[in-house]
Parts: structure tokens; C-alpha cells; sequence
């Protein structure tokens, strides 16, 4: 069944948005509003403020993960042997908190919310292991399939963090978050807020993700070429109940701390497919 998270203060968020009211300026033809001004999305969040953070950082078996680097605005720490840390009057914005787990060996996590500035904010994410799926030759089209079927068609051609051509062997590592996993709101980055392709936010519901990360032979970082693209494909939940024809695709951005929307999806069978030109994490 797919999943819906629901926290209050975020839904709080998502209405206060959707509520505010545009003037109409009557010297327009007919009383229609005037083309709108594009603005910075993230004046969304509101005022500067300072909030504490208290949490915890795991493993995929749960087990505790020390030394994980933890950065919320300009504050940065570190986990202790027991997973903890805590961060006092941190930067963040009325409405929105961004806060990053970043350990070498895993996937880089985070979590995104709206912060109290009178308690403690407490927060637990779940690390996934930066474990290798397969790996794949340059110049090849190729597929990476989990054993749940989530997979990723490439079509070969990949290029360095400086949009230098590639051309070896490529390290994939794929990880599928199953909406039927009651983990996966520990394991998927930030929270479901996103900016649509009006630029407006939404709140969103997840049939599922997929992190796709590509390594060198040397381990250094690699993305799709550019004007590639790659085929994403997720199964069904069990218990999906009316799944729509096509939905759009969500890609996070681990730097705002938000996903945005680029793409789309369609139902073929019991399957999501969609097509993607660059990779981290992507939401159905």
C-alpha cells in the first residue's frame, strides 16, 4: 500500500502556503491578474531563527553509527559511539529545517522539517550502505535489476564530476525504498515537501524511491552524460488500490533539502517507468 507521511506541523506548512490570497489589480483588462513575478521559492520558509536538534543515526540493521558528520545551517558535528548527537541554536527558518548525515561507506541521508524554536527537535535517520549492485561497462547499454525488479536501464555513457567523458567500467549502487517498508520514511531524505513545475509547494504521497549512485573504477564520482538519459523502474506496492496511468517524477535535491519535479512516470503492467538524465534520489 502506498504510503502517506503526515506530520502536523507539515501539514500546517502546506496549507499556510496554499492559503494566501492574491490581490486582483483592477487596472488589468477584465480583472485578471497580471502575469505573476517570479520569487525565490525558498522565501517560502520564512525568517531566520535559531533551533536546538537532538538525534540519532543508524544503520540499516539499526544498529548506532558514530562518527557520522551532521550539518544543520552553518553548525556542524559528529555522532558519538552511540549514534547521538545534538546541536544548539542552530541556523534555520521558521518553516523549514534542513539537516544532513553525510559518513563515507553510505549514501549521504537527511532530514528536512518545520522546527520548534521553544523545544528540542528531535530527529532519526536511517544510513544506507554505499554497497555495490553491479557493475557495468561504458559504451553498453546495460541494466541493474534488484530482485524485487526495481531497476535502472542505462545506455552507456557516463562523464566525471567535471563533464569529462568516461569510459571503463561503472560502479552502480541501487538501493529501492519500498513504501511496504515501515522504515522507509527513517530512510528517504527530507520529508515529502517539494516544488512543483509552477514553482508552487506541494506535499506528496510516495508509491516509491530509488537512489542510484555511479562510481568509477577509482571510486570517483560519475552522472550521465550529458543529453543521456536512463530508465527508472519500480514494481508496484502490494495492496496498491487504483494506482494512476501516469505520475509525476520527484528528484531530490540534497543541496536545498527539498524535491523538485522533472518528469514523469507511467503504469506499464505492474510497473512505474520513467526517465531520468541525472541521478540521486528519485520519488514516484
Amino acid at each position: 500500500m502506498k504510503t502517506v507521511t503526515k506530520y502536523l506541523s507539515f501539514c500546517f506548512l502546506i496549507v499556510f502556503f496554499s492559503c494566501v490570497n492574491e490581490p486582483v489589480d483592477l487596472s488589468t483588462p477584465n480583472g485578471e491578474d497580471p502575469t505573476p513575478i517570479p520569487v525565490n521559492f525558498e522565501e517560502n520558509f520564512g525568517s531566520q531563527v535559531t533551533a536546538d536538534f537532538f538525534g540519532r543515526i543508524v544503520d540499516e540493521d539499526k544498529m548506532p553509527l558514530e562518527g557520522v558528520s551532521i550539518i544543520v545551517g552553518s553548525t556542524t558535528t559528529t555522532t558519538d559511539a552511540f549514534g547521538v548527537f545534538s546541536i544548539k541554536d542552530a541556523n534555520a527558518f521558521e518553516n523549514f529545517a534542513y539537516i544532513t548525515a553525510r559518513k563515507t561507506g553510505y549514501i549521504d541521508g537527511s532530514r528536512s522539517l518545520v522546527p520548534s524554536i521553544t523545544e528540542v527537535n528531535q530527529v532519526e535517520i536511517m544510513l544506507l550502505k554505499e554497497d555495490i549492485t553491479a557493475t557495468i561497462s561504458s559504451g553498453i547499454m546495460a541494466e541493474v535489476n534488484l530482485g524485487n525488479s526495481a531497476s535502472v536501464t542505462f545506455d552507456g555513457n557516463f562523464q566525471t564530476e567535471n563533464g569529462a567523458a568516461y569510459n571503463g567500467d561503472v560502479k552502480v549502487v541501487l538501493k529501492h525504498l519500498n513504501p511496504d517498508d515501515s522504515d522507509m520514511t527513517m530512510m528517504m531524505p527530507g520529508m515529502l515537501y517539494a516544488q512543483n513545475l509552477s514553482g508552487n509547494p506541494v506535499a506528496l504521497e510516495t508509491y516509491g524511491m530509488l537512489a542510484v549512485e555511479l562510481f568509477s573504477s577509482g571510486d570517483e564520482p560519475l552522472q550521465l552524460a550529458d543529453n543521456s538519459t536512463a530508465q527508472i523502474k519500480i514494481p508496484l506496492a502490494n495492496n496498491t488500490i487504483n494506482p494512476p496511468a501516469t505520475m509525476p517524477l520527484w528528484n531530490f535535491d540534497d543541496v536545498k533539502g527539498y524535491w523538485i519535479e522533472e518528469g514523469e512516470a507511467t503504469l506499464e503492467g505492474n510497473f512505474y517507468i520513467g526517465s531520468v538524465s541525472h541521478f540521486s534520489f528519485w520519488n514516484y
